[in-house]
């Protein structure tokens, strides 16, 4: 949630930011005491030469605040290559996570380049998005209907891609299933799943994970995905139950 402070924190960038980009300056005003910056007369403002990666980023938050209300064109706008938002979003999450062993961006870092401001979940579908962005373009030229946001674009491609692996396993499966015994053994008794409460599989997860070196809040952003997807589908069923009981 966005508090006063974190407009404060963006009001020196934004003033340079604000600025057409022919006479943008790249320094923004220090309120804050720094060691790192003092100068000679020992005052609380200076002057700091921004880096690349902090006026975009400010840039960035400068828009997302600035951004209102959903239209059908939105996603095609803010995907456009370089410009876009989200393009523009998801190019620099992608650079200050290859900053970092792991690919985990510190809070820290985040601040820094106003990337706070933005919600988590917008920024990690704009990276998405970046990460698989020839993938996300064929899918969406594919699309007769197109898509007002990346999350309805996330699910789409989510639901067919399980279509698509659906189908390849079924053929597989009948392809390789071996013939039935005429004479199946009667002592063979059929083995049941082994029922698991909620905190064994929370437990059981977290083991894997460190196990395997996974980052846990990336398996959580993967859940939050699925979730979305299935409040999607489900959205859909409904809607469509209504259009034909109308049409009835």
């Amino acid at each position: 949630m966005l508090t006063p402070s974190d407009f404060s924190d963006l009001t020196d960038c934004i003033e340079t930011a604000n600025k057409p980009q022919t006479k943008r300056k790249f320094i923004m005003t220090r309120t804050t005491p720094n060691p790192t910056f003092a100068n000679n007369a020992n005052t609380d403002t200076q002057k700091v030469v921004l880096p690349t990666l902090e006026l975009e980023g400010a840039d960035i938050a400068r828009l997302y605040l600035l951004e209102v209300g959903h239209d059908s064109k939105r996603l095609t706008r803010n995907t456009k290559p370089v410009v876009g938002l989200d393009t523009r979003l998801g190019n620099e999450m992608r650079t200050l996570k290859a900053e970092f062993e792991g690919g985990r961006i510190p809070t820290w870092r985040l601040r820094e380049c106003q990337m706070h401001i933005v919600d988590k979940r917008r920024r990690s579908e704009a990276l998405w998005f970046v990460e698989n962005e020839v993938e996300c373009r064929e899918f969406i030229a594919k699309s007769k209907k197109g898509f007002t946001s990346l999350t309805a674009l996330q699910s789409a491609m989510s639901k067919a891609n399980k279509q698509a692996s659906s189908s390849t396993d079924d053929k597989a499966s009948t392809k390789d299933k071996p013939k039935a015994d005429a004479s199946p053994k009667t002592s063979e008794a059929k083995q049941r799943p082994v029922e698991l409460s909620k905190d064994e599989i929370f437990k059981q997860l977290i083991k894997v994970c460190n196990d395997s070196g996974v980052d846990i809040m990336d398996i959580a952003e993967m859940l939050l995905r699925e979730a979305d997807a299935i409040e999607a589908d489900a959205q859909s069923a409904v809607a469509e139950a209504i259009r034909h009981s109308k049409a009835s």
